[in-house]
């Protein structure tokens, strides 16, 4: 009776628990770069396996992240309730490698991340073993496309064989031309270029020893200097890298800010690493102490001053203080403090700038009314062709006028493709800089020589200044004392403009909301800014 009874109850449990199982489902949340709480940007099916789910996710651009759940919520930003029912990793912004399962824990506040944003990736969620798996067939070879300056599509230059590990290949090449990509499949027609698109792997500039994020593109690759490099192509994480013993960067990979932690040991800092121009660094810092120092390299010993003597970076003074929004001035040297309002009790985090090309460091202040009054000096953006909120292409300093400045301002690119804004302060994002932003009544309004250039309270998509003249280096005056300010750019004299040395500028550059770059060509849909001004396609 009592073996019948059980009986009885398990069978009613099972059959409980294979209802709960059958209703139960699986909701892929932050691929669209929504993240509300209330819609799934993806639902996948279940199996033939209870339990295991399986679908497409696509991420759109800018998109990286994602999490898990079973179970959405009421409200659009309810999280408090959905990170109960969250599925995510042990590790925060854990990168997903396809292929290689990953443990999901479940109610934890934390995001996967999936190699490229804006591809779309088979996945498999398997709440049995509690793992996410990214799904990919790999291809027994890849070929190097246009390193040796033939761009046919049926010709490779040299074929990437797969090594013992699946997904990763890798070969020896001669490179005499400094453009290509990587083809997962050759073409069949020799002038069809639209046929091997869905194939072709690209990504702009790449960095010697430096391993570089490939998408589906029409953009090439691109290398400083051709040579013989071992290429290495990892299709797990959707990285390539072109490796070379005697490469020497002009720049290292890493600066380190030792005492941001509080300590003052030789062998710890803070780690900041250059993304979107080489020697320049940047990242979000927290400072639990007073004072910090700025090497490339980090001791082998807490103590071990003398064995990074010859790496440091520092002020132009002993001591120097760092206030928020404002640049201070580097060199090379062996002792100087940098001096800032931290501590234990009282921790800062600012986003760091440090700029090793023209020896500035920056701390991008946080403070919304900054600055209240005149600024201590001023920025200029765009007029060498890059658009990064944190990285000023001039410094216009204060004179001893108050609300008067002086400087220097360089164009590069072409005639009637020069393009500058000036700003009141850095920032990591637009919307903190454009706040006091000096802006032209509309886009492209022209910027003549030796003329009153009024400035415009900003608008909610400020535009540029388009500068008549010719490429070159000038001085640049700038009067806030009138109006929202008056800007006049004058001849340096005959001799006095310096004729730039760079390759010349595209029609437009077009930077993401972070402000990495995307390309010349025109983005067919998403956000995204030219000139400093934010669109939305």
């Amino acid at each position: 009776m009592k073996k019948t009874f059980h009986r009885i109850i398990m069978s009613a449990l099972l059959t409980v628990l294979a209802t709960v199982a059958a209703s139960a489902q699986c909701y892929i949340v932050g691929s669209d770069n929504e993240w509300k709480t209330n819609t799934a940007a993806a639902e996948l099916t279940e199996t033939a396996t209870t339990g295991v789910y399986e679908g497409d996710v696509t991420f759109v651009d800018g998109a990286q992240y994602f999490a898990v759940t079973q179970h959405l919520t009421t409200g659009d930003a309810d999280w408090t309730e959905f990170n109960k029912n969250r599925f995510a990793p042990s590790v925060f912004d854990a990168m997903l490698v396809i292929n290689e399962p990953m443990t999901m824990v479940k109610g934890r506040d934390a995001s996967f991340k999936v190699p490229v944003a804006g591809t779309t990736y088979r996945m498999r969620i398997d709440f049995n073993t509690l793992t996410v798996t990214l799904l990919g067939d790999f291809p027994d070879k890849l070929y190097v496309w246009g390193s040796n300056g033939v761009f046919d599509p049926t010709l490779s230059a040299a074929t990437l064989p797969k090594t013992e590990t699946d997904g990763v290949y890798k070969a020896t090449v001669d490179f005499t031309s400094c453009y290509f990509n990587i083809l997962t499949q050759l073409g069949t027609d020799p002038n069809d270029y639209e046929a091997i698109l869905p194939y072709r792997y690209g990504g702009g500039k790449v960095v010697i020893n430096r391993d570089k994020a490939m998408t589906l593109t029409e953009q090439s690759f691109h290398i400083a200097t051709p040579g013989t490099y071992d290429v290495t192509v990892d299709l797990r994480t959707m990285t390539m890298n072109l490796h070379s013993d005697t490469y020497v960067p002009e720049y290292p990979d890493h600066v380190y800010l030792i005492g941001a932690n509080g300590s003052n040991f030789a062998d710890q800092g803070a780690e900041l690493t250059w993304d979107d121009v080489e020697g320049i660094y940047t990242g979000y810092v927290t400072f639990y102490g007073n004072k910090f120092t700025i090497s490339t390299a980090l001791a082998s010993t807490y103590d071990g001053w003398d064995e990074i003597k010859d790496k440091r970076i520092v002020a132009v003074a002993p001591t120097v203080d760092v206030e928020p929004n404002l640049t201070v001035g580097l060199k090379k040297g062996e002792v100087s403090d940098f001096i800032i309002g931290a501590s234990t009790d009282n921790p800062l985090t600012a986003c760091v700038t440090l700029d090793l090309v023209n020896n500035r460091l920056t701390l991008h202040g946080n403070d919304a009314s900054y600055p209240i009054g005149y600024p201590k000096e001023l920025y200029t953006l765009g007029c060498n062709g890059n658009w990064f909120t944190n990285i000023p292409a001039d410094v216009i300093s204060a004179t001893n006028e108050p609300g008067i400045y002086e400087g220097e301002i360089t164009f590069v690119g072409e005639v009637g493709d020069l393009h500058f804004i000036v700003l009141k302060r850095l920032g990591a994002d637009w919307d903190f800089v454009n706040a006091k932003r000096l802006s032209p009544y509309t886009d492209g309004d022209p910027a003549n020589l030796d003329s009153d250039i009024p400035a415009m309270a900003p608008d909610v998509s400020p535009g540029a200044w388009l500068f008549s003249g010719e490429p070159g280096t000038y001085d640049i005056k700038v009067d806030l004392t009138k109006g929202n300010g008056v800007i006049r750019i004058s001849a340096k004299g005959a001799t006095g403009i310096t004729a730039t040395t760079a390759a010349p500028a595209t029609k437009n550059y077009y930077y993401d909301l972070n402000g990495r770059f995307l390309g010349n060509v025109e983005p067919q849909k998403g956000v995204y800014v030219v000139k400093g001004k934010k669109v939305i396609k």
